[in-house]
């Protein structure tokens, strides 16, 4: 799959008179909330990105691209801004945000032939744990765990599960969405996952832009969810997906 993944240009609400300023909304592969599906990029938080852009006049390209890159970006460009983001104190003057746009939760998976009497968490620090490289991993070390594997994609975290702990070069435990984990597992051509601790993280996500990007259109966004809040459609719209 290439890098750069453009989804539809969305010229929505020209003829309104509200904010004209284009923006580029980035993101990265993390179903349930952002992803590729035949060919369009989709998701709970994705859907709510575009109604929101709709309802703010504000036109939109959804671009599906490396975290790093797209992280970068929406601090440096003119006309970026990245979801889905965690928002925590080292990144709050970073940028503008928007939201919060979804609601993640997170929970650690292993292949079948993994311990089932470890469940408490301290039993689980000492094993390999696979994670994307963005907020998770400091999450994680800031709980105890030392022996990270930290890659971009979470399709390449789970093909690296193993049940053999003495396996060089793998993972046995696996820091995911849990909404999204098994299929995942299942294009990495994994089909014995099992949960092994369930929710160890939730919290919510924002749609993050650049110091740059104009204040009125930032603004707009923000009215935009808040109409959209009132009215129930983010709640439709930030389900998950079948």
């Amino acid at each position: 799959m290439s890098n750069w993944i453009r989804a539809t240009v969305l010229l929505l609400g020209i003829a309104s008179t509200g904010p004209a300023f284009g923006l580029n909304f980035l993101t990265e592969e993390n179903p349930p909330l952002n992803f590729l599906r035949e060919g369009e990029i989709s998701g709970m938080a994705t859907g709510v990105i575009r109604e929101m852009s709709k309802r703010a006049s504000v036109p939109a390209t959804v671009l599906l691209i490396p975290w790093a890159d797209a992280y970068g970006r929406a601090q440096n460009d003119t006309d970026s801004c990245v979801f889905s983001t965690v928002r925590n104190s080292e990144r709050e003057k970073l940028f503008q945000w928007v939201g919060p746009i979804a609601r993640g939760e997170w929970s650690l998976f292993a292949r079948e032939g993994f311990p089932a009497d470890l469940k408490k968490l301290d039993q689980l620090t000492k094993f390999r744990v696979g994670v994307v490289n963005d907020a998770r991993a400091p999450y994680l070390r800031g709980r105890g765990f030392k022996n990270l594997v930290v890659a971009e994609r979470n399709l390449d975290l789970a093909a690296m599960l193993t049940s053999d702990a003495k396996e060089l070069g793998r993972t046995d435990l696996w820091f995911s969405q849990t909404g999204g984990a098994k299929d995942i597992a299942k294009q990495a051509g994994i089909n014995d996952l099992k949960l092994v601790f369930a929710s160890m993280m939730s919290q919510d996500y924002w749609l993050a832009c650049s110091p740059k990007v104009p204040a009125e259109t930032v603004q707009a966004l923000r009215t935009a969810i808040s109409a959209m809040r009132t009215d129930g459609s983010f709640k439709q719209l930030s389900a998950p997906l079948p």
